[in-house]
């Protein structure tokens, strides 16, 4: 009996000792660059082009007209967006897509009720690291994992371009996770190792692959594992991962050279895909946001095709892998 006693004791201190490791180590994270930011009008113009034609930050930070082809961002832009709940829909949409909780898209005006108190660290911060400014892991529908490959002088020229935007009085409930989805975030965020060059664009490949993976193409074109969410090796960019529409789930399409995907696209067709302002073809709410990555320059999106064309082709996926 004393041995099985001991026994349980050592487990209820093993596990003391990780829950007070767990909340006191977690989420990992650095302190903020007491950087600030000295905006120029190089640096301002080149956060505008990425803020409002590449990241894809108004897309989520503002509301979107979903009766319009492409659901395009509506101004007041980046004031935030209606937040997501369990059981209650989007706009434009049939379902909320299962939220584990509350999930708020944050105002990021320069208003008391955006990020007016934020350093420029905490924003840079925010944006790679996944945290907020009270230390918290932010909910990964930011994508700070993708966003941490942003080039210093790329991140740095967002955070000026945010300063200057219309400041909107638009306050939004705090994001609330449910258990154990709101533990297992505070895994996730991770200091960046070191400074983060910018790519040569004279390097077409490099920064086409770089384009591509800061307007998270990958993302949303490869198809993940149905427990894990993580992307399935050797299937990168190949599609078939589900969307709720506002008729059910839509699938992305494949984006490499297979048949199935691109093909034998040329450049000028592919850069006219992103000059569309609308489909008649269209039977349900487009959710890619044409639009939107319409203002990226025909030299920027000739990169990203001669990236996706540089990979393997690769047959669609069956949309049962990302269900």
């Amino acid at each position: 009996m004393n041995k099985l006693m001991g026994g349980i004791g050592i487990l209820l201190l093993a596990m003391t000792v990780l829950v007070i490791g767990y909340f006191n180590w977690l989420p990992n994270l650095a302190a903020p660059s007491q950087i600030k930011i000295e905006a120029t009008p190089e640096q301002l113009a080149r956060g505008d082009y990425l803020f409002n034609a590449v990241l894809g930050c108004p897309v989520c930070h503002s509301e979107r007209n979903y009766a319009a082809f492409g659901g395009p961002p509506v101004p007041p832009l980046g004031a935030g967006r209606t937040c997501a709940e369990p059981g209650k829909p989007l706009p434009g949409l049939a379902e909320s897509g299962g939220m584990p909780g509350t999930i708020c898209f944050r105002n990021i005006t320069p208003h008391a009720t955006g990020i007016a108190g934020w350093s420029d660290g905490e924003i840079l911060r925010a944006i790679r690291e996944g945290i907020g400014k009270d230390d918290r892991a932010l909910f990964p529908i930011m994508p700070a994992f993708i966003y941490r490959n942003l080039a210093d002088t790329d991140a740095q020229a967002i955070v000026a371009y945010l300063h200057t935007l219309t400041p909107v009085n638009n306050p939004l409930p705090a994001t609330d996770i449910n258990f154990p989805v709101n533990w297992i975030i505070r895994l996730l965020p991770e200091p960046l190792a070191g400074p983060v060059a910018q790519t040569d664009p004279a390097d077409t490949l490099a920064y086409g692959e770089y384009l591509a993976t800061v307007a998270r193409c990958a993302f949303c074109h490869s198809p993940r594992d149905s427990r894990t969410r993580t992307p399935i090796a050797g299937l990168e960019f190949s599609g078939g991962v589900s969307f709720q529409g506002k008729n059910g789930l839509m699938y992305s399409t494949n984006l490499t050279s297979d048949a199935s995907g691109l093909g034998d696209i040329t450049e000028a067709q592919f850069i006219a895909l992103f000059r569309r302002n609308d489909d008649p073809t269209a039977t349900d709410l487009n959710l890619m946001p044409w639009t939107y990555f319409a203002g990226m320059r025909d030299a920027d999106l000739a990169a990203i095709l001669s990236f996706l064309k540089s990979l393997p082709p690769l047959a669609y996926s069956e949309p049962t892998l990302s269900e």
